[in-house]
């Protein structure tokens, strides 16, 4: 019956019509059926990229599910997670922090990282109001992922000016 299950949700994800229906639960469901490598490997192109525009609007069920995914991810697939969380962190800083907290990414890889496609104006920018979000985070469970993370955000600011 398990079976079953996860071959429709498999179904499912190979669909592009049918990948902005899943949900959070649906990915829970598929990792809960196999490991999270032959899960990132299932999706396709849609799928993939309305899972990660759900994480960089900062939407919390899907950016809980990072932790869960990421050791799946190698190459492209871990680089544009990496800079959808980085994205994520003007729309919801504490999800970004818990994610860093469950350690799949270095502090340096998420509030480290600029947009090479911007002007450096635009990277201070992004990485002031990143800042501002960040240093709000006041959940003492996520104080170390939140310092961490201004500290590598500092960095950035300055090597994008440089």
């Amino acid at each position: 019956m398990r079976t079953l299950g996860v071959a429709a949700i498999l179904a499912a994800l190979t669909m592009p019509a049918l990948s902005a229906d899943l949900t959070p639960s649906a990915f829970r469901a598929l990792l809960d059926g196999q490991d999270a490598t032959a899960v990132v490997q299932s999706l396709d192109e849609n799928t993939w990229n309305a899972f990660l525009a759900h994480v960089e609007a900062g939407h919390r069920g899907w950016i809980d599910l990072v932790p869960l995914l990421a050791p799946g991810t190698a190459g492209s697939t871990s680089e544009s997670l990496a800079i959808t969380l980085s994205r994520a962190l003007k729309a919801n800083p504490a999800g970004v922090l818990s994610v860093l907290a469950a350690n799949p990414y270095s502090p340096t890889d998420i509030c480290g990282e600029t947009d090479s496609a911007v002007s450096a104006i635009e990277a201070a920018r992004f990485i002031d109001e990143a800042l501002v979000k960040v240093a709000a985070v006041m959940d003492p469970a996520l104080s170390e992922a939140r310092d961490a993370c201004l500290y590598a955000l500092t960095d950035a600011r300055i090597a994008a000016l440089m």
